[in-house]
């Protein structure tokens, strides 16, 4: 028999009991405390790190924490790799390391959208339901058939078993009736009196961040817009980590869909709370999200986007339910997943495009949606090219060792100001850790002072810069605050922003573009990082920064929103898709060459 121990979250105040052998991570996550796990429970990244009050309670510290803690007493631990053996046992999280729901970004899509949905509601009354079948008789859905094609000169028809069931109820006989129709689906609910105005939700499903957007299908117009940080990040903070949990046991990928799935039913009741209405309101949703965001919630294994050649399970259009994803709604609401580019481009970058309307304007638009992963879409008006560049979460804060999502405290913007350093904080709060935005800051900041130096490596008589006993730069104290920004930190940013630099070059001269119009930045980090400190680090091209640049709020929403509202997007998505051309950078010669000599960073006059 396992023997049940007793521990108690700090600052919390919250007793669980576990049985022996279980990790501190997974008897916090069992009381609802969500801690960071940025390399998904595998005891790599360090940022799960718990005190106890008594460590001769749990097994000896793994490998990994050796590795990691040996600097640290022997009541720090890693809570995915302790394992409790026996109780009581008092565990303090620090403050920053626990994973709120607070997201800023996501949400600030605003104005009139086209309004042709798919979807439409007619409502009936008893009488004309009667009416509509005086000399023969017929089933009530074939009432309700005729009744719908006389008033209103439509035919509708009935294909599911939910809508009968919801016609076979006693309460809704012999009544007035709203009808919905799916012009897909055919009808897909029979609600009890008159229902007018239906609703829509688009969700954005980012690795990072969940958005949703409730909209008014007749008016096309935003109700409400509500974010929340993806749960599914306790596997991990970028899709890799994700898709090897999914590939490893079948449990994870259903616990990440469910995971999903709950996040979009939270914020769907918050959002109908906010507008007051109920569920039965909601006509229709669409999904957007990046491949294996998509296939995740779809419950497709993402096992084939972890292996060469990295390929899809599929690329078109997926028509579900909402009973099929475990969603809220009526069982047969029907949910549109986008379609996908390839194994790392997904219906979140077509979703920008046909927010931004690209693909049909005559000046050529490159988009860079910067995340977890870089994508890229380039439209010269005849063609649409496309790639994807390994970024990897360090642009999002993660793989940093002060990394943190954009929250309060977090270090958002850095500069220099007559030689000195400044910075300032989401909210103003005391500096928790550093964000994707002041990630990029940094380094400029780091570079016009001259604290790193072109290869990388720091100036070990700068101010600020700590050394190792053979004189080595290792870190850099941000001033004002005790975080420090070390070596390995920088060799991140190198990878993420020499991946980006060379997949812009290649993609422009792959679809033979020597001049780009339009620069749209988008994304939640990408719309609100510094475009011009970008530049100075070897990030963007200088040549694409010199004519129209663009920050767009998440135009992966926006185009959700559209297909949500008119059926005819939807459409241009669904014939935009297999039009782009695929760039696969990493078989494309001298990629190797280009990637190293881009890790270097430009030359920049100190200020």
């Amino acid at each position: 028999m396992t023997t049940p121990c007793t521990i108690v979250f700090e600052p919390f105040g919250r007793q669980v009991t576990v049985p022996a052998g279980s990790t501190l991570f997974q008897a916090a996550l069992s009381k609802g405390i969500l801690l960071r796990s940025d390399c998904g429970e595998k005891g790599t990244c360090g940022k799960c790190l718990v005190i106890v009050d008594l460590p001769d309670h749990l097994a000896p510290r793994t490998e990994q924490e050796e590795k990691l803690l040996k600097k640290k007493g022997p009541d720090h631990r890693l809570s995915c790799q302790a394992r409790v053996l026996k109780g009581p046992l008092q565990v303090t999280i620090p403050e920053k390391l626990v994973l709120g729901n607070e997201v800023f970004g996501k949400t600030a899509i605003a104005g009139q959208f086209t309004a042709d949905p798919a979807v439409q509601r007619f409502f009936l009354t008893k009488a004309r339901i009667k009416a509509a079948s005086k000399e023969v008789t017929y089933s009530l859905a074939q009432k309700i058939c005729r009744a719908v094609t006389s008033e209103f000169s439509e035919k509708i028809w009935f294909s599911h078993r939910f809508p009968l069931a919801e016609l076979s109820d006693p309460a809704i006989h012999d009544n007035d009736i709203t009808v919905v129709f799916h012009k897909d689906a055919g009808v897909i609910s029979v609600q009890k009196g008159r229902h007018p105005s239906g609703l829509g939700i688009a969700f954005d499903i980012g690795t990072t961040t969940i958005a949703a957007y409730v909209c008014d299908m007749a008016a096309g117009t935003i109700l409400a817009a509500k974010a929340m940080v993806n749960p599914q990040r306790r596997y991990g903070e970028d899709v890799i980590s994700r898709i090897s949990a999914a590939s490893q046991d079948t449990a994870c990928l259903a616990a990440q869909q469910k995971l999903a799935a709950g996040a979009m039913n939270h914020l769907i009741d918050t959002c109908l709370e906010a507008v007051g209405r109920d569920r039965d309101a909601i006509d229709q949703i669409t999904m957007v999200g990046n491949t294996t965001m998509e296939h995740i919630i779809a419950g497709l294994n993402p096992y084939t986007l972890g292996i060469a050649p990295y390929l899809p399970v599929f690329h078109d259009t997926l028509f579900l339910t909402c009973r099929d994803l475990g969603i809220h709604a009526g069982e047969n609401i029907p949910v549109y997943i986008f379609p996908v580019i390839s194994g790392f481009l997904g219906g979140d970058i077509l979703a920008a495009c046909l927010g931004d309307l690209s693909h049909t304007r005559k000046e050529t638009t490159l988009i860079i949606d910067i995340g977890t992963n870089g994508e890229l879409m380039l439209c010269t008006g005849a063609k649409i090219w496309a790639t994807s560049c390994a970024t990897g979460p360090a642009l999002e804060g993660a793989q940093i060792s002060s990394g943190m999502r954009a929250a309060t405290g977090a270090v958002s913007r850095v500069w220099v100001d007559n030689g000195a350093i400044f910075h300032e904080t989401i909210n103003n709060a005391p500096a928790a850790g550093i964000c994707g935005t002041g990630v990029i800051d940094i380094l400029a900041a780091m570079r016009r002072t001259g604290i790193i130096r072109e290869n990388g490596t720091f100036d070990p008589d700068r101010p600020g810069v700590t050394c190792d006993d053979k004189g080595v730069g290792r870190a850099f104290t941000l001033p004002g605050t005790d975080i420090q920004f070390i070596l390995k930190d920088v060799r991140q940013v190198q990878l993420a922003k020499a991946a980006l630099f060379v997949g812009i070059q290649m993609l422009l001269e792959k679809a033979g573009v020597t001049q780009v119009d339009r620069t749209i930045l988008t994304g939640a980090f990408g719309v609100k990082f510094d475009w011009k400190n970008a530049r100075d680090i070897g990030m963007l091209p200088p040549d694409i920064c010199k004519n129209h640049m663009i920050a767009a709020e998440n135009l992966a929403g926006t185009g959700a929103v559209m297909a949500l509202l008119d059926k005819t997007k939807l459409k241009e998505v669904q014939v935009m898709a297999p039009r782009v051309k695929f760039l696969e950078l990493a078989t494309e010669t001298g990629f190797v060459e280009r990637f190293s000599a881009a890790t270097r960073f430009p030359f920049l006059a100190p200020d």
